[in-house]
């Protein structure tokens, strides 16, 4: 994997996409393959989202895991989709390897069953801030590692 300092900087590296069928977007983003709560079987790529105050789940996703049962919507949302009411919920998240190991963490994601269907974002805060991570845009290769 990658070192900086001849120290160990990722543990993982996995293939993201450009794109996902059922997403159209104007330009490429990119789209890493996760699972959470370490359901593999059910593995789905979420995007990338480094200027995101939050991670964000979709619903029926949500849902699906069990996470949906929140108590009391308390927290607003601003998005380019609008305002959005939710709950935070705090949830394991293991990014899959290609190559190395695969990389357990937690994220905190906002959950709001108003929220557009399809769409998973890992956002800055309570995820991407707690893990390192590098991309190769011109092999579309996301490396993964345990922050410090």
């Amino acid at each position: 994997m990658l070192r900086l300092a001849g120290f160990d900087f990722t543990c993982g590296r996995s293939s993201f996409r450009d794109s996902v069928r059922d997403l159209p977007e104007s330009t490429a983003k990119i789209f890493v393959k996760i699972c959470i709560d370490d359901q593999l079987d059910s593995s789905f790529y979420a995007q990338v989202d480094t200027g995101a105050a939050w991670s964000v789940l979709d619903p029926v996703r949500a849902e699906d895991l069990g996470l949906a049962l929140v108590e009391k919507p308390d927290v607003l949302l601003g998005t380019r989709f609008g305002t959005f009411r939710g709950s935070l919920v705090r949830s394991k998240v293991t990014f899959l390897a290609d190559d190395g190991v695969n990389l357990d963490t937690f994220a905190t994601f906002f959950i709001s069953p108003d929220w557009p269907p399809g769409r998973t974002f890992l956002g800055y805060s309570g995820l991407l801030d707690s893990i390192r991570f590098a991309l190769d845009p011109q092999k579309n290769h996301f490396y993964f590692g345990p922050g410090t």
